[in-house]
Order: structure tokens, then sequence, then C-alpha cells
């Protein structure tokens, strides 16, 4: 889905919101704008590599997207501007490679037209020392140009690259040491990382994207495949729409939540398939919702039934309908995630849509 159709999207979720009473718009509304900012901001990471020169580059991109990427002559690519690489339908990334003897002119150009999210520091395991000398005083003069450049002060990652399970630890730790040691670069060290294993490729790409500013996060999840890093920002996502349920459900207007409601269900679910990778489709998420047997009927005697107890009981009987919305929302978005991003089944994801669906106030007893 284009930027320009996301929009478009929200512009109508918000449009929908303000039908409701003008003190829940204002709420509503800044729980929708960081989601809305997270999407229509998303921008591929950009990462500066360091280090000794020479191989490695396609072995870094391995381990953050667990495919192939790099082509043929550009293992060594080091001409001092941008490289973009990515993965089909999934995003792409921007890559500096400012290893020596790539040309400063050219890198100082390069960094004053995009500001890096990330150094990362790599040394191949072959290398014969941990860090020299004339790599670390190389490292922090491009460190310094940046920040000089941008105005911002971008983490450093050290990752070891090794041949063989043999002596990595020793070797991070070596690594570790020769960068802490160098004061330059001390101050922006994110820590080590050796890829010795599939686990350690896996907390690459979550390390890095600790270190992404917000709008760059998102492409991470999405070209890594990160099943962790995924589930990050969808709870994000399913948290914020929870609340925004549990608000809405909660007015005593009888059947006026309920378009925003369908409609800002099918936004949360359109947006985990996005997070996990898939183009996102609204119509696709509502077949999604169908087969988990979240039907219109259903939820509109569940919110109308709850509605009802407010003749007795007022303020509990509104309270209990807005928890039976957030419970429905809360419960639908942890199945998308589960199915889109966790790889469970159809039938496996309807599990979970009803047993949390059943944590309402009112399914209990």
């Amino acid at each position: 889905m284009k930027p320009s159709t996301f929009l478009s999207l929200y512009d109508k979720l918000e449009k929908l919101v303000q039908r409701l009473p003008d003190s829940l718009q204002q709420p509503i509304l800044r729980e929708i704008t960081p989601i809305k900012t997270l999407f229509l901001l998303q921008r591929p990471p950009r990462l500066v590599l360091l280090g000794p020169a020479g191989a490695g580059k396609a072995e870094l991109l391995l381990g953050l997207f667990g495919a192939e990427v790099a082509r043929t002559g550009e293992e060594n690519l080091g001409d001092g501007s941008w490289q973009t690489f990515g993965r089909k339908s999934r995003g792409t990334l921007q890559m500096l490679d400012a290893r020596r003897p790539a040309s400063l002119n050219m890198l100082r150009a390069a960094l004053a037209a995009e500001t890096p999210d990330l150094f990362i520091f790599l040394r191949p395991a072959l290398a014969l020392d941990p860090a020299d000398a004339a790599d670390l005083a190389h490292a922090a003069e491009i460190l310094a140009c940046a920040e000089q450049r941008s105005g911002v002060r971008p983490k450093l990652l050290g990752v070891l690259l090794p041949a063989g399970t043999a002596d990595a630890e020793r070797a991070r730790q070596e690594l570790h040491a020769s960068l802490h040691a160098h004061a330059a670069l001390s101050d922006r060290m994110a820590g080590t990382l050796a890829l010795t294993t599939a686990a350690e490729r896996a907390r690459l790409a979550e390390l890095i994207a600790i270190e992404l500013p917000g709008e760059a996060q998102l492409e991470m999840a999405r070209l890594s495949a990160n099943r962790a890093l995924q589930q990050q920002i969808a709870q994000v996502v399913i948290k914020s729409v929870t609340a925004i349920s549990a608000a809405i459900g909660a007015q005593p207007i009888p059947l006026a939540d309920f378009p925003i409601l369908t409609s800002l269900q099918a936004t949360m679910v359109a947006s985990i398939m996005h997070i996990s990778g898939r183009e996102m489709s609204v119509k696709l998420a509502g077949e999604f919702m169908a087969a988990l047997g979240a039907n219109i009927g259903v939820g509109l005697v569940l919110r109308e039934s709850a509605r009802a107890l407010a003749k007795f009981v007022p303020l509990w009987g509104h309270a209990v309908s807005g928890a039976v919305a957030a419970a429905g929302t809360y419960a639908m978005g942890r199945a998308a995630s589960a199915y889109f991003i966790e790889g469970l089944s159809l039938t496996a994801a309807r599990g979970i849509f009803r047993r949390r669906r059943k944590e309402a106030p009112l399914l209990k007893g």
C-alpha cells in the first residue's frame, strides 16, 4: 500500500472520530497520530560501515536479510556513495561503505546528503589485529564529520564476522576493548556482537533497530523478517488501538460507535500485515476478521447488551461496554499478530481470538 493510500485510510478514520463527542475526539486523535506517523514517515535505515577494508559486507547483509542480496561486484565497492539493498516487497536499507581507501571528499559529500542512523565497525575474523590504529583513527574522523554536518551523534556498533565458532567470544572481547580504548569512539559505543550463530544474526537486527529513529524501525522489521522486532512494533499498534476502542465503546449513544470500531479494527489488522512484510490490504484484513468469526452481528449484540445494563447502573454499564470493545479489539490484534507474524495457522489464530475476547467482564461467569 502506497503512503498516499495509507494517508487516505487514516483520514477517513479521523473523519469518523469527529462524529464522537468533543471531549473524546482529541484523546483519540492523540492515540491515532503516533501510529499514523510511524507508517507515513517510514523510510529505509541508513548504516555506515567502518573498520578494516575488504570483505564482510555481503555476510553482514546476509545476517540482516536472511538472504543474499549483494550483487557481484558490490562486496568490495567503496566509492564513497550510498548503496541501496533490499528484498522484493519487504523494504530496503541504505549503506555507505566508509572504509579506507574510499575518498574522504566523496564520503563528506555523502554524509552531507544523508544523515546516518548508525555506524557499524565491521571486523572480519581474518583481520590481523582486533582494530588497527589507522582504522580507528579513520572511524573517529568519519564520526566527527557526520556530527559536524548533521548535528546528531549516531551510535557505533562493533560486529565480528568469525570464520568459525572457535575463539569467537575472545575475538569479540578484543574488538570491544579496542573500540573502547579509543576516546573518540568509546562514548558512541552501542555494544559488540559476534555473528556466530543464527540467534546472534537475529539479534543483530534487534540491536540495530534499537538505535534507529522511529521512522526507520518499521522498515528494518519488514526487511529483516525478525519476528521479535515485528512483534514489538505490532504490540505498540495493538495497545494504542485497544485504548481507542475502549474509549469509543464506552459511549452511551447506541450504534454510534459501530462503524468507527469496525474501521479501526480493520486498519489495525492491515497495519499488522504491513509490519509482517506483506502488502497492506484492508480488503484482506476484512476477510481475515471474518475468518476469525468476528462477524458484525456478534459484536453488535455484545456492545448493545452491555449498554442495556446502563438503565440500571449507568456508569458501570458504560464501563462494561468499553471493556467489551477493548477486549474484542485486543483479541483481534493478538490473533492477527499470531497469524501474520508468528506464522500460526488460521485455526490457532481463531482460538487465540476467542480466548482473548472472553477476557471481557461481560463474557465471564
